[in-house]
């Protein structure tokens, strides 16, 4: 059987995802139909090891470039504060993260402002650019990773036979993030610097594998 929305369901239900996001989404689409816009780039990079050497880009690095919203900063300042709390919390505090900011993301889309979501990758130079966004407040969140390799013992077949073993690591992910906060003013060009020096959060991801285990 086929649900069809009405008119005003489908309006209730823009209504609701614009109440879930603490921003005023509307001063950023008036900005951009008036033209009151402004352009963001930066680099993203490891300084350089000596005072004659290059600086050392990270290409490969996902940035990008959200409306503030006053709760995901201190959502994300939250789980920074408790991830020395524990291993375990230490180990999620990076996939949480990401979680919060694409719950983020999610509302912005559900609430018609999917332009206002901004990502960019850094190329080779270590350069990234977003091009003319809206004036306002804007919060820039980067992220780049290092694979690790991890030889963890493979658990014997009498084991793998007779029980339910938990996921076995493999490897994970070191992740460097990066959170600024930018003032993106009309007929400015504002320029972003992360480097490993001004890193916000170092974290992993972990890679697992789940051995076979009993068939019942």
């Amino acid at each position: 059987m086929r649900v069809w929305l009405t008119v005003t369901a489908v309006l209730a239900l823009a209504a609701s995802a614009v109440a879930a996001v603490d921003v005023d989404l509307g001063a950023y689409d008036e900005a951009r139909r008036r033209g009151v816009t402004g352009s963001l780039e930066g680099r993203v990079y490891a300084e350089r090891p000596k005072p004659n050497a290059p600086d050392q880009p990270l290409p490969g690095a996902a940035v990008i470039a959200l409306p503030r919203s006053g709760s995901l900063v201190r959502r994300l300042e939250e789980l920074r504060s408790r991830a020395r709390d524990s291993a375990e919390t230490y180990r999620d505090a990076a996939t949480l993260m990401r979680q919060a900011r694409e719950t983020y993301e999610r509302q912005l889309w559900e609430a018609g402002a999917a332009e206002l979501v901004r990502t960019a990758v850094v190329d080779a130079d270590g350069r990234f650019a977003f091009g003319e966004l809206p004036a306002g407040r804007w919060l820039v969140l980067a992220s780049h990773a290092r694979a690790m390799e991890v030889h963890s013992p493979k658990a014997n077949q009498r084991d793998r036979q007779r029980y339910r073993l938990p996921p076995r690591l493999v490897g994970y992910r070191a992740e460097a993030l990066w959170l600024q906060e930018i003032d993106v003013a009309a007929g400015l060009a504002t320029t972003v610097e992360l480097t490993d020096r001004n890193v916000w959060f170092t974290g992993v991801v972990e890679d697992r594998v789940l051995d076979a285990g009993p068939s019942r």
